[in-house]
């Protein structure tokens, strides 16, 4: 009934032709349709209208009564975003989660531990989550500033309430989303404390793990041995193990909060370890030679103009003990706005553009079209008598690793340079970075978690290289 259910929701959104992408989320697949709370269906569409929005509920509200009845008495339809559940009076609840393309890209950003989830399921129809916008991976600032932190579940937490969101529209085409609170029962609490347990925790290990799968709970609490105390009172709060009307809600209340504050002295831990180990790559200030052409080691111009006393004063208010600069007059110049101390390195020079030095891209292609062709086919081809994009990878690496034992440093480097390790962080497709835009005098952060590099770089600031300004 479940398969013949979503088929028929796939069918009826389908239709229209504003709709690109329709995913179903959660774990409906792998349960009885007398065992759901509710179906999760996520769909990006091109414009976001509110005769649009309205028309998509209705349409599912018309949905063949035989695929749901005598189980459900009616569909009811959740248009909120956030965990609000209304699996009550026998209905079928749908939880229909609708964004348009930057609603969506807002809501990855604002939200990488649900949106890291979605992209765990196949589309059904259209692009996968995961392609149109990726949420790339886990990072300790999610844990502070994402929607759903602990400090805001602490708060609601307290309160009582739960924090959700609505559309609201002002008129055809403008819209917002406007935060609201519900109030919450006994027992709604309880099932709360297992939301944030459960999420909370799982979050924490794909971090630690530095991984996006569905993980197994018991498997989990072995891992985690400093958790383990806690896998008693997630047994304890999960409905489909304990009756929750039956459990001394005081009680559960002082374990619970027990974990909370044991899970923020752990996270405070992570932190200060990822200090210890961190470093910074920062891109030269900008040159005359900025222009669009390929500026490698074949031209050597100094910076244009020093930087502003707001980039001057985060990079020097950055803590680091050692400075490492490209050999290249430009990030020599950048390094000493900041420092007399310094080791120049080679292996983080610019990419050697060989004779296509000073070209543009259009003016290689015609030069070298067997260059440009092979780009094209997605091969990582060398420059002309010049380096391809894995060389600067692997002598980057070896920097890196040569420097293992200088953490924390600031290093100043260059565009190609940047682009090459963010795309090995975040596992992208290294013959795609010339996408990558980065920001001169803007320090990327990065860590060193145990033999590999991990991103520290606030998410909003990750996803701007992804865009030209």
């Amino acid at each position: 009934m479940i398969h013949k259910l979503k088929k028929e929701i796939l069918q009826v959104l389908k239709k229209d032709v504003n709709n690109i992408s329709i995913t179903f989320v959660g774990s409906v697949n792998k349960k009885k349709i007398k065992d759901i709370s509710d179906i999760d269906v996520v769909v990006i569409c091109k414009k976001l209208t509110k005769k649009y929005y309205q028309d998509q509920i209705e349409s599912i509200k018309k949905l063949d009564e035989d695929l749901y009845k005598p189980t459900f008495k009616q569909i009811y339809i959740n248009d909120t975003f956030g965990p609000l559940k209304y699996n009550t009076n026998g209905n079928l609840v749908i939880h229909l989660m609708i964004y348009d393309l930057q609603s969506h890209k807002k809501h990855v950003i604002e939200s990488p531990f649900t949106c890291l989830d979605w992209n765990l399921y196949n589309s059904s129809y259209g692009p996968n989550l995961r392609d149109i916008f990726p949420v790339l991976n886990l990072q300790i600032l999610d844990f502070k500033t994402a929607r759903r932190n602990m400090d805001d579940y602490r708060f609601e937490f307290k309160e009582r309430k739960l924090s959700f969101r609505k559309y609201e529209f002002s008129s055809n085409t403008d819209y917002v989303q406007i935060k609201k609170y519900k109030q919450i029962s006994d027992v709604e609490v309880l099932e709360f404390m297992f939301h944030i347990l459960k999420f909370s925790i799982f979050n924490l290990y794909k971090f630690i793990k530095n991984k996006n799968k569905i993980f197994k709970s018991n498997d989990i609490f072995k891992d985690l041995k400093e958790f383990r105390k806690f896998e008693p009172l997630f047994i304890k709060l999960d409905r489909s193990k304990s009756d929750l009307n039956k459990l001394n809600i005081d009680k559960v209340t002082k374990e619970f909060y027990d974990f909370l504050n044991f899970y923020d002295g752990y996270l405070l831990s992570l932190e200060k370890e990822i200090e210890k180990n961190c470093f910074y790559l920062v891109r030269h200030s900008e040159t005359d030679l900025n222009d669009g052409s390929f500026l490698g080691i074949g031209r050597n111009p100094g910076i244009a103009s020093l930087m502003n006393k707001k980039k001057l004063s985060i990079l020097k208010s950055t803590k680091v003990s050692n400075y490492f600069s490209s050999p290249m007059r430009r990030a020599i110049e950048t390094a000493e706005q900041i420092t007399k101390k310094y080791t120049l390195s080679e292996l983080i020079q610019e990419i050697n553009y060989g004779k296509s030095e000073g070209m543009s891209p259009a003016e290689l292609g015609i030069a070298y079209p067997e260059i440009k062709k092979a780009w094209d086919n997605g091969q990582d081809v060398n420059f002309p008598d010049g380096e391809n994009t894995y060389e600067v990878l692997i002598r980057v690496q070896k920097f890196l690793r040569k420097n293992k034992n200088n953490i924390p440093f600031m290093a100043f480097t260059h565009q190609v340079v940047i682009r090459v390790t963010l795309s090995s962080v975040f596992g992208l497709n290294i013959n795609l970075s010339h996408f990558l835009n980065i920001k001169h005098e803007y320090p990327y952060k990065f860590y060193f978690d145990k033999n590999k590099i991990r991103s520290a770089t606030p998410r909003k600031d990750i996803y701007s290289i992804f865009h030209h300004e």
